[in-house]
């Protein structure tokens, strides 16, 4: 208004009015005066003798005004055009900045207006998807057992580490004062995981020798978790046991060896560390007797080079088994059963991620593992892991 003038109102009919703003054009002005023929035309009684001359003339005096009014309104627009040039070389330039700011900050608020309508739109659009149904009677050792009744779980995997062995009288590995690595100190570890480097294997192999005796498949029977394995086989629901134990307790009791997975290996086999194969009986003997065995191909050409059981220590891969059966199996898996084991060591730990969303896990532990916190579960989510940080 400051620019194109103010409002005025148009003579001979008070409270119509006509804005002298110029993007209005002269479409506005017609629509301006027809309100004044209409007027005209009210005031005109159709019973006066001129009735049809009046009404013309009136018509025509209308049309008339409408000219002079739009003659005046072009003066106007001229000297509102003109007055603006006039403030554009003033504060014309800081006003049009602000007008701009204002017009982009309307622009904005109704974008967001539109993209919230849309949104809003697009939720009603959907329907509600109801929760599943539990897969459970309820969460605890009598539903798993009524849920494996009842005919539903054809693909259970077992996931187990060296808890299961404790009864059969093997300690675990990192139990406070009873443990393996704790029984290894007297050989002066650097730390209680050494035992199973390379690099501490090559300087000082007896520690390894020494828990190599203590962990020799036949010196220890399986314990009741090791048969309810096998009794899963023979009633035909076990696709895989995935073991981190190196006892080979799981075979002893009659499970095929094609159902065990030994992630870290075992003492079926054994070799130097570069690569020959070597006699079991061989090692089994130096282990007994608490002697380091050497490569005799090695020794051959003069390379003094070290044996051992194919047990996988840190910084070596897992055999390739592991992946391939872990790629296969876990999909079809319908029941995760994780027992004795801290899920400390990787890639192993990481398994207890891979079955599908709303297959039940169950964990048989001392304590509470493989939880995760709710940012690391939210992460995890990203990348489509399935029941990620469902909680055993």
């Amino acid at each position: 208004a400051r620019r194109c003038g103010a409002m005025e109102s148009s003579p001979g009919a008070p409270g119509v009015s006509v804005s002298a703003k110029p993007s209005f054009g002269l479409g506005a002005l017609n629509a301006a005066t027809t309100p004044l023929r209409e007027e005209a035309l009210r005031l005109c009684s159709p019973g006066e003798a001129d009735g049809d001359a009046s009404t013309s003339a009136i018509e025509a005096g209308g049309e008339a005004k409408s000219r002079e009014e739009k003659t005046d309104e072009s003066e106007d627009i001229t000297g509102a055009s003109e007055h603006a040039s006039e403030d554009d070389g003033g504060d014309g330039g800081e006003s049009n900045s602000e007008e701009q700011l204002t017009g982009l900050a309307a622009l904005i608020r109704k974008l967001t207006i539109k993209k919230q309508l849309e949104e809003s739109l697009r939720e009603d659009a959907v329907p509600a998807v109801p929760p599943p149904a539990p897969v459970l009677s309820s969460p605890d050792l009598p539903g798993i057992a009524a849920h494996i009744l009842s005919g539903k779980c054809q693909h259970i995997i077992v996931m187990c580490g060296a808890g299961i062995s404790v009864s059969a009288g093997i300690p675990d590995f990192r139990t406070p004062g009873t443990g393996l690595y704790d029984n290894l100190q007297r050989y002066d570890l650097p730390h209680p995981s050494a035992v199973f480097e390379l690099d501490f294997f090559r300087a000082n192999p007896a520690p390894f020798y020494a828990l190599a005796k203590e962990l020799y498949p036949g010196r220890h029977p399986p314990t009741v978790t090791h048969h309810f394995i096998k009794l899963l086989h023979d009633k035909g629901l076990l696709q895989r046991c995935f073991t981190q134990n190196i006892d080979s307790l799981e075979r002893a009791t009659g499970l095929p060896a094609h159902k065990i997975v030994a992630a870290h290996g075992n003492f079926d086999t054994a070799r130097c560390l570069l690569g020959h194969h070597a006699c079991v009986l061989q090692v089994k003997s130096h282990v007994d007797r608490g002697e380091a065995m050497h490569c005799q191909e090695c020794v051959s050409v003069g390379v003094h080079t070290l044996v051992k059981p194919d047990i996988v220590f840190f910084g070596e891969n897992l055999p390739e088994r592991f992946d391939d059966l872990a790629a296969s199996d876990f999909p079809t898996c319908d029941l995760l059963i994780v027992a004795g084991t801290s899920l400390e060591v990787h890639p192993f730990a990481g398994l207890i991620h891979h079955p599908k969303n709303g297959v039940p896990r169950l964990l048989v532990n001392r304590e509470v593992v493989g939880e995760m916190s709710p940012r690391a579960r939210k992460m995890a989510s990203l990348v489509g892991h399935g029941g990620v940080g469902v909680g055993f």
